[in-house]
This record gives structure tokens, sequence and C-alpha cells, in this order.
């Protein structure tokens, strides 16, 4: 069957049924596919250590070798710290109730009714016991999608030398497709590297803010700030919200603003003075493509989609930039306002 002989409707209508088959069997493949994706983000992180390391002499297979053990080791006192972090948060839950309901009768100043505050009934120890026991009951499949990615850490990062030579010698290393995907990697690459440094700072200054405001955790609340920045929009608003209430009950009302002030300049800080331009123009996305993106993805690929929304957004928008037939849809992601 000739595509090019239908016509332009009747192309639409196959070229979004495909789309949507695709996407369909994405979600289907979550359970399988998101291990990879995630493998795939922190190959693209380690790229630059990878390439260091072959720089210096050290033997690819050792490389790669070194990168997966690094991650191992990061993982697993990461893993130590969290879990020692919220035991000790949950047994100090009782303390904070109390606290809270000493300072909920100054809110009565303020026209609100302390009464009808009920997060205790969502953060209850007894709930929370709960909900990591049941994450204790679901270890085995966590661990098994842990291994498979670290396992493809190390085979993406020892097989990426041979994809771009099967890639320039399918295509043509002066082909104009080559020299644009080659570009886009890099781009990509680039994008999710700076996006993690600047997270980075996101949540070490969040920390260090929290911690000289006398926060209880503050470390635990930075780092998962640094986790949740990911998420545009949201997830930087979702990590502010423990530590602007433990502010609360410690602090009163004077303490929750300082928190909510000290956050913000931190963010606004790292995003405005420490996000260099990536690639121009072009690579910037408009504010309604990110927040829809990150609905969409999480859709398809549940809480990988989120986390890797706009990586996921900035791949398929190089991707269209590819062809000319396709080059509108990719222009179509970008924040055109911001040209001159």
């Amino acid at each position: 069957m000739n595509i090019e002989g239908l016509s332009p409707p009747a192309r639409i209508a196959i070229v979004g049924a495909a789309v949507v088959i695709v996407l369909a069997g994405a979600r289907i493949a979550t359970p399988f596919l998101g291990p990879f994706l995630v493998a795939v983000f922190f190959a693209m992180i380690t790229a630059p250590v990878m390439a260091w390391l072959t720089r210096r002499g050290v033997p690819r297979i050792i490389a790669a070798g070194t990168v997966v053990v690094g991650l191992i080791a990061i993982f697993a006192g990461t893993i130590a710290f969290l879990g020692a972090a919220f035991t000790e948060f949950i047994r100090s839950l009782p303390q904070y109730r109390e606290n809270f309901e000493a300072q909920a009768s100054i809110l009565a100043d303020y026209g609100i009714d302390p009464t009808s505050i009920t997060i205790w009934d969502y953060i209850d120890q007894g709930a929370l016991i709960q909900q990591m026991a049941e994450l204790a009951r679901q270890v085995g499949s966590i661990t098994i999608d842990i291994f498979i990615a670290f396992i493809a850490i190390g085979f993406l990062l020892l097989e990426a030398p041979r994809f771009k030579a099967a890639l320039a010698q399918r295509l043509g290393s002066e082909s104009q497709p080559y020299r644009h995907l080659t570009q886009s990697g890099r781009i990509l690459i680039d994008y999710v590297v700076v996006r993690t440094k600047v997270n980075l700072i996101t949540g070490t200054g969040t920390g260090l803010f929290l911690a000289l405001l006398g926060i209880d955790f503050a470390i635990l609340w930075g780092f998962i700030a640094f986790v949740l920045s990911y998420v545009p929009y949201i997830g930087l608003v979702v990590a502010a919200i423990p530590p602007t209430l433990l502010a609360f009950i410690e602090f009163g009302p004077a303490g929750a603003v300082a928190v909510i002030v000290a956050i913000s300049l931190v963010d606004a800080a790292a995003e405005n003075l420490f996000l260099p331009r990536m690639a121009g123009r072009d690579l910037n996305l408009s504010p309604f493509v990110v927040l829809f993106s990150v609905i969409f993805w999480g859709f398809i690929l549940g809480a990988v989609g989120i986390f890797l929304a706009i990586p996921l957004t900035i791949a398929v928008k190089l991707f269209l930039e590819s062809w000319e037939e396709t080059r509108w849809m990719g222009e179509m992601l970008g924040n055109r306002s911001r040209e001159k």
C-alpha cells in the first residue's frame, strides 16, 4: 500500500492510528520498558564519567564496570540513608502531632478552623508503617527491576560506540540524518547532565537553608527536593510541603513562610543563574507542553514517565525535527515566543 497516494486526511488518520497503537503498547509494556528507560537516563548522566575514564587509558569494560559499581554504591548508600531518616521521622510523628495541635490554635486568628485540617489522617504513624510494609512486600519485584537497570547501564555504556558506528555505516557518516541524530543525541545528553547539576544545586541549597533555619531532617528534604525537581512545576512544590509543615509546627506561621521563601529563592537562583542555555532557543519547550508532557508520560509510563517527561519530550521534539515533513510538529512544541 502506497501511503503517498492517499489524501492528506487519510494519511493523518493512518499515522495517528499507528501512534496510538505504539503508545498503547508502551503503556502495556511499562513493567519492562520502565527499567530500560531508567537505564538510558543513568547512562546519559554517567556518559561523561565513562568518557573521562577511557580518555585516561582505562579499558572500556573496566570503565563501564567502575561506573556501574559506583552507581550501585551510591544507590545502596541512598537507600540506607532514606531508611534511617524515615524511621527516625516516623518515630517523631507523635511529638510533631502534639506540637501541631498546639500551633493550630494560631490559625483561628486568621479565620481558619483547626478542626477542619485532616492532614494527620494522611500521615498517621500507623498508616505510614502500613505503607512501608507494603513496599517491603514489593521488594522482590523492585530488586529485579533495579538489577536489570544496572546491567542495562553497563551494556549501554559499552555498546554506545558500536551503535554510533552502525548508524554511521547505515546512514552514511556525512549524511544529514546521521549528523542530525548525533547532534540530537549530544543535545539530549547535555540537557540530562545539566538538569542533574541544577537539581543538585537546588537540593543542596534547600538542605543548607533548612539546616540554617533549624528545620529537622534538612538533609532528607534537600534530597527529596533534588529528586522531585526532575518533575517541572509540580515536583518542588510537593517537596516543599513536609519542611513547610515542620517549620509551622516548630516555629509557627513565620517559620513556614521563611521555608517557602527560602526554597523559592534557591529554585529561582538555580533555574535562572545556573541553568545554561542548552541549544539556543530550539531546545526550549513551551510551558503548556512541559505541563502536558508530565501528565501525558505519567499516564503512559507511570512514575518513570513523570520523572523522565522532559527528556522524553525533548527526544520526541528532536526526532520530529529530523524530517522536513514533521519539522513543523517539533517547532510547535518549542517556545517560539522567546525568539526575537
